[in-house]
């Protein structure tokens, strides 16, 4: 399995406030993890930032290759809500960074299957046989209208209220966290990304540019 990850401040805004890790364990296990904070000059990038390290640190700490995939679900709940907390009492000790947060999607894949963890907007998506689908569900306000059926899908895309979040790391005691599994087979790839990238570029393009270009790029 190949890995790649990057990241970009843009042409908007002064800070990035969006981080990532990645890499390999000793048996060809792989792992990977997006976070876009929020809250402050610099709570996001902070809260961001926290959130990752204690996560990957977890992950590389605790992972055994013996573990069934409910165990890597475990594995990933015990370090999600551990940066949770983390993040909410740094928050809780500074005024300044009070309210801090940060969304998650992370993703340990192990024999061609993934089990990825997600809070708030940041998302996971998989390419196979030319197309791309989205695995996870937003925890947003246009999320929840759509669901409901006050808009529909292009009207959720475009909404003046998209940025808003229903659930974030950090801005409380406890999270709720949830879970989604995907085989990935040969020549299929997982995607991780903020909204940052979904919110800008159409699943459309995404397809567009994986297909026409190299892995690496």
């Amino acid at each position: 399995m190949k890995l790649v990850g990057g990241t970009h401040v843009g042409m908007v805004r002064a800070k990035n406030e969006d981080t990532y890790r990645c890499g390999k364990l000793a048996d060809g296990t792989a792992w990977a993890l997006v976070c876009d904070g929020m809250g402050g000059v610099h709570g996001g990038q902070l809260a961001s930032s926290i959130a990752a390290d204690m996560v990957s640190d977890k992950i590389k700490k605790c992972y055994n290759p013996a573990m069934s995939v409910s165990s890597l679900e475990n594995l990933l709940l015990s370090a999600v809500t551990t940066a949770n907390v983390l993040v909410f009492d740094r928050g809780d000790l500074d005024i300044s960074l009070k309210g801090m947060g940060t969304t998650i999607v992370a993703a340990i894949i192990k024999d061609n299957e993934a089990c990825i963890a997600h809070v708030g907007d940041s998302r996971a998506y998989i390419i196979e046989n030319n197309k791309i689908r989205q695995v996870t569900r937003d925890h947003s306000l246009v999320q929840e209208m759509y669901d409901s059926g006050k808009i529909t899908f292009e009207e959720m895309e475009t909404h003046p209220q998209k940025n808003i979040i229903t659930r974030a790391m950090g801005v409380g005691e406890e999270v709720e966290i949830d879970f989604d599994y995907v085989c990935i087979n040969d020549n299929e790839a997982l995607i991780l990304c903020s909204d940052g990238l979904s919110g800008l570029i159409s699943e459309k393009r995404m397809l567009e540019i994986y297909k026409n270009s190299s892995f690496e790029e």
